[in-house]
């Protein structure tokens, strides 16, 4: 099963992208953004069951606040979205999940800088 391309999470990544473009500190709730991420996924595929188990990591890392962890998961987040979006055909949400994979990696940089 593909990443599900109904409107619901088109906007969920749309809303991503501009939380963490607008930095880490408006991307809380985590929980509730992690939850919404963990929902749509929905299963079958592996690279989207693999970004729902490092969502899960990420949240562990966010409690945690180690920032080697987080930056490690967001790292890993940026990898598997790019696998997914190299497994999707929909190029509207292809160009959305490799921009997303950027911030992640931008993100990534800046938590390991930032300790």
């Amino acid at each position: 099963m593909a990443l599900q391309t109904n409107q619901d999470t088109g906007q969920l990544l749309a809303t991503t992208l501009q939380r963490l473009q607008q930095g880490a500190e408006h991307i809380s709730p985590v929980d509730e953004l992690i939850s919404e991420w963990s929902n749509a996924l929905g299963e079958g595929n592996q690279t989207l069951e693999n970004v729902a188990d490092e969502l899960f990591s990420l949240k562990r890392a966010l409690t945690e606040g180690k920032a080697p962890k987080i930056a490690g998961s967001l790292h890993t987040l940026s990898k598997l979205t790019r696998r997914a979006a190299n497994e999707s055909s929909d190029i509207g949400l292809v160009g959305q999940l490799l921009q997303l994979a950027e911030v992640l990696d931008d993100l990534s940089a800046r938590v390991a800088q930032s300790r």
